[in-house]
């Protein structure tokens, strides 16, 4: 994970110090595991004390550039069994993903290693 940005109401963009990776493997699975820096960082929809970790089966649509994972197990109880979609941009070497809604108002970048 290179960058971790988040978009208030407002429209004010803030820079997380997260780090992670997210895996697309061969056999259709995806996992993410991802911790925020800051030791009080408060819990979110996908974070419990300041960690983010899931996989599951995943499903790509390159031609709406979207995919979506059902959650068989993560650190956040309440998203097993949801289908998360996502949007994507791939651009050489760097994967931007973003939520379908732009309420959710965050955009994480990856850069394969």
């Amino acid at each position: 994970m290179t960058s971790l940005q988040i978009t208030d109401s407002q429209g004010k963009k803030t820079d997380v110090p997260y780090s992670g990776q997210v895996i697309f493997s061969q056999s259709g699975t995806l996992s993410v595991q991802a911790m925020d820096q800051d030791p009080a960082a408060k819990p979110t929809t996908y974070t419990a004390n300041g960690s983010e970790a899931y996989y599951g089966p995943v499903a790509i649509d390159e031609e709406k550039s979207t995919f979506t994972i059902t959650v068989e197990s993560s650190l956040v109880r309440n998203l097993i069994g949801q289908e998360l979609q996502r949007v994507f941009e791939v651009a050489g070497d760097h994967l931007v993903i973003t939520p379908v809604d732009p309420e959710e108002g965050w955009r994480v970048t990856y850069e394969r290693l």
